[in-house]
């Protein structure tokens, strides 16, 4: 089944799952299709119960279609939805070679306080706190490329 299947379902857990998919999808044919689609996809999960418990699901299909939109919209690198969403792992978007982990600054009881993160597409500079509460979460701020180079 495609993203597109899942997200037409009316199935709470397959429109969860195809929305956590859209979040890391970069196919941009994919991405293409899935524009074209963008009003179905918000009618077919108009109304439709996600669940959650300490995050509403329903934040990962807002998110979904605010990346969908900007694509529709816009021809600008992908990390610029970074600061958008706070579920986008450095470390995960460095193993798949979208950023590379320029700094990572400890403070002063030595757990990660921020990295700086370049976009491996647009030399963007981000940096990005990691913070945790009942599950981990990270801020992107778009850094100045003078502030990257004093880290």
């Amino acid at each position: 089944m495609s993203i597109l299947d899942d997200m037409l379902s009316k199935d709470p857990h397959r429109i969860w799952a195809a929305s956590g998919a859209i979040r890391h999808l970069r196919d941009k044919q994919e991405l293409a299709v899935l524009v074209t689609h963008l009003d179905d996809l918000k009618l077919a999960t108009r109304g439709v119960a996600l669940g959650g418990a300490l995050r509403p699901n329903s934040s990962h299909l807002d998110f979904a279609f605010r990346k969908l939109e900007f694509l529709k919209r816009s021809d600008e690198c992908l990390c610029v939805l970074y600061p958008m969403d706070d579920l986008y792992n450095p470390a995960d978007e460095a193993k798949a070679g979208y950023v590379e982990i320029e700094a990572t600054v400890l403070d002063d009881a030595k757990w990660v306080d921020y990295y700086v993160c370049r976009c491996a597409f647009c030399d963007r500079h981000y940096r990005v706190e990691e913070r945790e509460y009942h599950y981990w979460w990270w801020k992107w701020n778009l850094m100045l490329v003078e502030d990257a180079g004093a880290r």
